[in-house]
Parts: C-alpha cells; sequence; structure tokens
C-alpha cells in the first residue's frame, strides 16, 4: 500500500508539474495579449473576487512579498484598472478596489480563458467532464488544507523560538 501510494504521489507530481507549465505559458499567452501581465491580472482577479484588500491581504493571497504587490498595484494604479482607498473605520489603512476599466478588462480576460476551458472539455467524453471537474476540486481542498497545516506548523516552531 505504501509502494503504491508513493507511485501515485511520483505520478500526481509529474502530472502537476506538466499541468502547471502548460497552465502557466497559457496565462502568459491569454493574459499578456491584453497588456497586463499575469500577476497583475491574478490581483484584478483577487480584487474582484474578495472587495478591496490591503496590500498585506492581496500579497498574502497571491503569496507575492509586499514590494512585488506594491510595484503589481503601482501598475494598476497608473493604468486606471484599480485604485487605493482610504479605509473608512481607520484612515491609517489603505485599500486597493478595483476600478471600472479593470472589471471590464477582467470581464474580457475570464470570457477568453473560459472559452480555451470550453476548449479542453471537449477533450474529455462528456460522462468524465464532472468527475475530473470534482476530482480536481478535492486535489485543490487537499492542497489548502496542506498549506494552512504547514502555516499552523510554522507558527508553532517561531512561537517555540521566541519563547526558548
Amino acid at each position: 500500500m505504501v509502494d503504491s501510494l508513493h507511485k501515485q504521489a511520483e505520478r500526481l507530481y509529474h502530472f502537476l508539474a506538466e499541468l502547471a507549465r502548460g497552465y502557466q505559458f497559457r496565462d502568459r499567452e491569454g493574459i499578456c495579449c491584453h497588456g497586463i501581465s499575469v500577476s497583475q491580472c491574478y490581483t484584478l482577479d483577487a480584487l474582484e473576487m474578495q472587495g478591496p484588500m490591503t496590500m498585506s491581504e492581496l500579497a498574502a493571497h497571491l503569496h507575492l512579498e509586499i514590494s512585488s504587490m506594491t510595484r503589481v498595484v503601482d501598475y494598476l494604479v497608473a493604468n486606471k484598472l484599480a485604485t487605493r482607498v482610504t479605509d473608512a473605520e481607520d484612515r491609517r489603512v489603505c485599500r486597493v478596489k478595483i476600478a471600472r476599466k479593470g472589471h471590464s478588462l477582467v470581464g474580457k480576460i475570464r470570457t477568453d480563458l473560459i472559452k480555451q476551458h470550453e476548449a479542453v472539455l471537449k477533450e474529455i467524453p462528456s460522462g468524465s467532464r464532472e468527475a475530473v471537474i470534482t476530482a480536481m476540486s478535492h486535489l485543490l481542498e487537499a492542497f489548502k488544507e496542506r498549506e494552512r497545516s504547514a502555516c499552523a506548523q510554522a507558527e508553532a516552531f517561531q512561537a517555540l523560538n521566541r519563547v526558548g
């Protein structure tokens, strides 16, 4: 059983590595033709889905350093795709908000990408499509849980080091 699990993990590793490379290439080609980078698109998408966020929240959500996030947001603000707004409850806090032009651009990009996903799904037998989507949903949740667990372990380790 352990050997089988190890072999399955190896297959998953190779499958995900190839899938990630293909997906990243597709993103670069599909998004960059709209005049923004993949990081800028992911930022707009996050703002559209989550609503206004602080720079720290955005950086954590996108797994970027604050300095990188600042460069991304600076570009979006300069091109009127996003705005910086003062928090209503705490004037010291600045939130980034997607602008109307940003909503429009994200909508166009999302429409293009969904058409690409439709083409991919056509290559999968119709009776298997829902199972593929469900399996990917389970995989995503497993990775999120693994990330939460790793973060909790890292925080516990840091707390122990502060005490000792």
